[in-house]
């Protein structure tokens, strides 16, 4: 059997004994015809395995030989699984070192890790010179997320000074080692630049309107279309702690801050500060749950205007590589600060919503796709609507680390109740559509520019309530 088997390896190159250890799909051995650390053909047989050979029949030995080029062929085919359990039989009969690191490989392909150790250890424990199957071993400990194991078998592997280029590649393995066992991860990204706005106060064009009954009404000149320009500034950034092992629970941290300062209009000068947290669930690849519980306050012109309460929890399957499904419900308590606006405006919302997701071409393209329905109830349910709502985006990223993003969405709000003065005893319905496309690009690693264009369609039945409103804003920002 030992001579069968001396011959089936002369065929097959020794690469082909040599476990990979995988980082990210990145091979420990960059190339095939490298020196492999270690030497399993130079392994010592185990002892009592030659012993048990020595007492077996010939025509027992042929059928073991016979078992062994039957699971070799599948074995270098990659069929790991129909290997696997020829491999069990061959080792309960004589398991030689060959077998166990056959055997080893094959279960740890298939996801029988405590076998795979079980063999790695028994092997190292017989030569612990066999530096090939101690990164097999590592290997599986860190498919296992087994950090400080994996890490103490690569640590043994480095200090034996191998080639150049598997040390590099150990090394990267330890920096992937001290990502994974990380703890808290967070990022910060603070943005400013300058936009042109032809529509501040998002209301009609000036003019006098033609009311029901032969009247007439002139908005204000600051309740009517205004142009002006403003600097805009943004913050963004969120902590977010691993509570237990990889990919199970964690805990978000978000804050934003968005401010708008109009050059000569600054009473629609706008700011809002917005903290949330809540656990995240992440179950393996395939879905992400997130319950994030938010306070956001708001100030317009030189005045507090709102605070809002809000939970937005939303969970996302991914079905494959190619295909999401996202469900999101935002719930938000909205009160204002002045009393005479509180009468009138204090709301709560109930929003929910489906979104698609189709990733293509690795994830370059992104489309998504979305559905909902906002049920808005204000205190005077004058301001009261229901609106159903649909949405299409696309995301594309492109070699030269330039991105865009193209978005439409549209909602129809139907009040709740006959408008007050000056449409006293009507209805209102209005239906909006809303343009946007951001064109960014990275710079020097760490900055972007960007360009951002929106266009905003508020049609409604109620001629002082129609508007339209567009934006170009030129920012840049940084990310760390």
């Amino acid at each position: 059997m030992l001579n069968q088997t001396w011959r089936v390896r002369k065929i097959i190159p020794v690469c082909a004994l040599v476990g990979m250890l995988v980082l990210s799909c990145l091979p420990l051995y960059a190339a095939d015809n490298q020196e492999p650390v270690g030497d399993v053909g130079a392994a010592k047989t185990n002892a009592a395995a030659a012993e048990k050979l020595s007492k077996m029949d010939p025509r027992e030995i042929a059928s073991l030989d016979a078992l062994l080029a039957h699971a070799l062929t599948l074995y270098y085919d990659r069929k790991f699984a129909l290997a696997l359990p020829i491999f069990k039989e061959l080792a309960d009969k004589a398991e030689t070192m060959d077998i166990m690191f056959w055997l080893g490989t094959s279960a740890a392909k298939t996801g029988e890790n405590e076998l795979a150790i079980e063999k790695f250890k028994k092997m190292l424990t017989i030569d612990p010179a066999l530096h090939r199957v101690r990164l097999d071993l590592a290997s599986v400990y860190f498919s296992m997320g087994r950090y400080p194991e994996a890490r103490q078998e690569l640590e043994i592997v480095q200090a034996a000074m191998p080639p150049p280029e598997v040390n590099a590649n150990i090394t990267r393995m330890l920096a992937a080692i001290e990502e994974r066992a990380r703890k808290v991860f967070w990022n910060v990204r603070l943005d400013a630049g300058h936009m042109w706005d032809d529509n501040i106060s998002s209301g009609p064009d000036p003019g006098v309107y033609s009311l029901p009954g032969g009247s007439s009404f002139q908005p204000a000149p600051t309740a009517a279309k205004l142009r002006d320009e403003a600097f805009v500034a943004a913050f963004a950034g969120n902590v977010l702690y691993d509570v237990g092992a990889k990919k199970g629970l964690l805990w978000n941290t978000a804050a934003t801050v968005y401010s708008k300062t109009y050059y000569e209009y600054s009473q629609f000068n706008y700011l809002a500060v917005d903290v949330n947290t809540g656990p995240w669930y992440a179950d393996t690849n395939n879905s992400i749950l997130k319950i994030p519980v938010g306070y956001t306050n708001t100030k317009y012109g030189s005045e507090r205007l709102t605070y809002i309460l809000h939970v937005d929890p939303s969970y996302e399957y991914f079905f494959n590589p190619f295909f999401s499904l996202k469900g999101t419900y935002t719930y938000k308590d909205e009160r204002y600060f002045q009393e005479s606006l509180a009468a009138l405006f204090d709301n709560r919302a109930h929003i929910i919503d489906l979104a698609p997701t189709f990733f293509l071409g690795d994830r370059r393209h992104i489309i998504t796709a979305r559905v909902g329905y906002d049920h808005h109830t204000a205190k005077s349910h004058l301001y009261s609507y229901y609106a159903p709502l649909a949405g299409l985006s696309y995301f594309t990223r492109f070699p030269t680390l330039t991105e865009l993003y193209l978005g439409y969405q549209w909602t129809q709000r139907d009040y709740a109740r006959t408008q007050g003065f000056p449409y006293s005893g009507f209805e209102r319905h209005d239906k909006r559509h809303f343009v946007s496309a951001v064109l960014s690009q990275t710079l020097f690693k760490y900055f972007n520019l960007s360009y951002e264009f929106g266009y905003t369609d508020n049609n409604s039945n109620l001629d002082l309530y129609r508007w339209d409103k567009t934006t170009h804003t030129v920012r840049i920002g940084c990310r760390f």
